[in-house]
């Protein structure tokens, strides 16, 4: 295996990527650069849903909190780990070919993370966190779940485990974090070809949305064509409504951090048995 270049890493419990330390810094700049443009055009059209907003801030900052205390130095010693004793294949970062390779299969992956996310009903009440908000921004998108931590990271060992190097983890770590970023928005209206192959704006509101027709469609990270290979792609055609199909009474930080959680252990309670718990937790959700 080829020596890995020093670098400064932090994990991503979003992506189960590294990023550099310095890059979460430039994130953050393009991110606040984002929301402040939005908010302007949204005031000005009266579209601003100021309460919505402040929950998905509030619900971001302590994501962020949660995020910075769970992403210790063993957990990156441990990609590497496995990156150098593990790795089944030796691929060169300088070839463009390894980053292709690394582009389609990270968005493969992310596909059926996702869609699990969708259909399992113990990550969908970590997942719904993201889903509960009522409007789709550039804040939308900082509206993540605290408990992501506890399983995201684990998604991302496929990468160490097909031996891609680490070096490549942050770069495209920050590449899927601002696409994901401007995904969550209405100022990009439909992009015509584009939004048959790759996951714009305009998917990614049918994904958000509840109209029944838009439910669990348009799962992909970047691209539609596992979508459109699965079954599970679905074009914007009537106007989106968005938040959860039972929406939330209580839209205060506290209760919208805790997703779907409260119900969830409320039917294990009642389940009966640890097998049928265990079964109604690995079941579809119901919401």
């Amino acid at each position: 295996m080829p020596a890995i270049p020093a670098l400064t890493l932090a994990l991503d419990p979003a992506t189960g990527n590294l990023l550099p330390v310095n890059a979460n810094a430039v994130l953050f700049g393009s991110v606040l650069t984002l929301v402040v443009i939005e908010l302007v055009v949204s005031i000005r059209a009266g579209r601003w849903n100021r309460r919505d907003s402040a929950t998905s801030v509030g619900v971001g900052i302590g994501y962020m909190a949660v995020k910075v205390a769970a992403a210790g130095s063993a957990a990156v010693a441990g990609y590497i780990w496995l990156y150098r004793h593990v790795g089944i294949f030796d691929w060169s970062w300088r070839s463009p070919l390894t980053w292709l390779a690394y582009w389609i299969i990270g968005d493969f992956a992310y596909y059926w993370i996702h869609r699990a996310e969708h259909r399992v009903s113990v990550l969908w009440a970590s997942h719904q966190v993201h889903h509960s908000a009522e409007s789709l921004t550039f804040v939308t998108a900082v509206r993540m779940p605290w408990t992501e931590v506890f399983y995201k990271p684990f998604t991302g060992l496929w990468a160490p485990l097909l031996g891609f190097p680490p070096i490549m983890y942050p770069v495209m770590g920050a590449f899927s974090l601002m696409v994901g970023q401007l995904q969550h928005t209405e100022m990009i209206t439909r992009l015509g070809w584009f939004d048959r192959w790759f996951t714009t704006p305009s998917n990614h509101r049918v994904h958000h949305a509840s109209n029944p027709q838009y439910l669990d469609k348009n799962f992909g990270g970047h691209t539609m064509i596992w979508d459109r290979l699965f079954g599970t792609y679905e074009p914007e055609v009537e106007v989106p409504s968005y938040g959860l199909t039972t929406p939330l009474e209580d839209q205060r930080v506290r209760r919208v951090a805790l997703g779907g959680f409260p119900q969830l252990i409320r039917a294990l309670r009642s389940a009966g048995s640890l097998r049928r718990a265990g079964r109604l937790a690995l079941a579809p959700p119901t919401q």
